[in-house]
């Protein structure tokens, strides 16, 4: 029996060909046997410099052909190119290709359209016996509760990607979180393959692909700011190494609850093989307060609200920014068309420059308290700002304006590394700085001092976390 082995990028001709003649001789000749193999372009030279290592060749092209030596083992003989391969048939057998080049190059590209399809749905299996693993730490409390009531229903990671979910607490916290556990499986939604509760880092951040920590520690008046923020760093400390050393590299991490610009500083510097990038803070709900106190003001659907920038040090000392705010179907003493994407200038519908500066800052400047979290973060805007935040940042595409706690890289002549709140748009499955919002020297100057604040709170922090450990 002869078996030989074709192997070459999905869009080289040369390959085409070398494919189509080894068809013709399996058809024509029973003891002849092919078998192939097909690698992306991007893929190919690495794939090619492997093997040629491993069987000890020198070929540096495609397509790659050898010999299987079927009865006595061994590494195969290597034949060499597409012409090797139709002088080898020409001269064995009689049989040669006639396909003509433009044929080829066709073929070639339906090649390489199979081989993108092909490996889509392998992806896609090997999701389904893979689900995506979701750390959620702080996972007692009723801030992370109501998150943990959606993210297995679809709308967050895609309505075909199943989830295994790990819920992380303190060992004092075990009994609570089984129950939560049996109560998410409970629930039997289609897309959940597991919830495991756990009070080990290594269980729960193993070959994570989602983090969401939501044990940040709110600040109270009347306690030492600096102990609290160490308070804080201590867990984040914590969570940056289990991280680092149990997470896959790609992971994407949403910080919330408490002082969350520290505290994504903190996990950052002791996660260093995590991308910057892919560490933010949670922006989102007092976002989605300053567009509700609009939306009051002007008699609208918050959803309507579009384009609010939040700035500064989350979870410590943030201002809102309506000058480039939008509303959607607001009916004032100016008339509109009520069409899709027609939209007003919100501070113009406000006219009310007074209310603007006063009260709507002062009010976002108050702890939002309720009867069933007195002092965290409540759990149904909580819960929902967090999963419209990981929809966002998982498979969001908007030409909106939303606001983000990134690791700065100098935008708008802030300190490099410190995790501010920044306008962002949402693209692919990752952020993009809106880098051109124009700043009054007054905004300015407070953004440089808040900026200021939370570098000098950041190097202290982490200095007395070096003394401590």
């Amino acid at each position: 029996m002869a078996k030989y082995v074709i192997a070459g990028k999905a869009n080289c001709p040369f390959y085409s060909k070398a494919e189509l003649l080894a068809d013709e001789l399996s058809l024509n000749l029973p003891d002849f046997k092919v078998h192939k193999i097909v690698k992306q372009p991007e893929d190919w030279e690495g794939w090619l410099k492997e093997t040629c290592e491993e069987k000890g060749w020198k070929h540096s092209s495609s397509p790659l052909v050898w010999r299987e030596l079927v009865d006595r083992g061994g590494a195969g003989i290597l034949l060499g190119g597409c012409d090797d391969f139709l002088e080898m048939a020409r001269g064995y057998y009689g049989i040669t290709s006639v396909k003509m080049s433009d044929e080829l190059l066709n073929i070639a590209h339906e090649n390489l359209q199979t081989k993108i399809e092909i490996d889509a749905e392998e992806e896609q299996r090997k999701a389904a016996i893979n689900p995506l693993r979701i750390c959620v730490s702080g996972a007692s409390n009723t801030f992370a509760y109501g998150v943990l009531s959606y993210l297995a229903q679809g709308e967050v990671f895609g309505i075909d990607q199943e989830l295994s979910i790990y819920l992380l607490d303190k060992a004092d916290s075990q009994e609570v979180l089984k129950g939560t556990a049996m109560e998410i499986q409970d629930c039997a939604w289609p897309l959940l393959r597991d919830a495991v509760q756990t009070s080990d880092p290594a269980i729960a951040f193993k070959d994570a692909s989602v983090a969401v920590l939501l044990d940040g520690i709110p600040l109270e008046e009347g306690v030492d700011k600096k102990e609290q923020l160490l308070a804080n760093a201590k867990i984040f400390k914590a969570h940056g190494e289990a991280l680092d050393q149990y997470a896959k590299k790609d992971v994407k991490v949403l910080i919330g609850g408490g002082p969350a610009s520290v505290n994504a500083f903190v996990a950052s510097k002791f996660a260093p093989s995590i991308p910057k990038k892919n560490i933010c803070a949670l922006a989102r709900l007092v976002e989605n307060r300053s567009k509700g106190l609009l939306a009051k003001k002007l008699n609208v659907n918050t959803a309507g609200i579009k384009d609010v920038i939040l700035w500064g040090n989350i979870g410590v000392l943030t201002t809102a920014d309506p000058r480039n705010a939008r509303v959607h179907g607001f009916d004032g003493a100016i008339w509109g068309p009520h069409i899709p994407g027609f939209t007003r200038h919100v501070p113009e519908m406000v006219h009310d420059d007074k209310w603007l500066a006063g009260e709507f800052l002062e009010t976002l400047k108050k702890p939002m308290n309720t009867a069933k979290s007195p002092k965290g973060t409540p759990p149904l805007p909580g819960s929902f700002a967090v999963l419209t935040q990981l929809r966002d940042l998982w498979q969001g595409t908007s030409s909106e304006i939303y606001s983000l706690g990134v690791s700065s890289e100098g935008w708008y002549d802030l300190p490099q590394e410190i995790f501010f709140s920044l306008p962002v748009k949402f693209g692919q499955g990752s952020w993009k700085i809106v880098d051109n919002i124009p700043l009054d020297d007054s905004l300015k100057a407070q953004l440089l001092a808040i900026a200021e604040e939370l570098k000098n709170d950041c190097e202290e922090i982490l200095n007395k976390l070096s003394s401590v450990s």
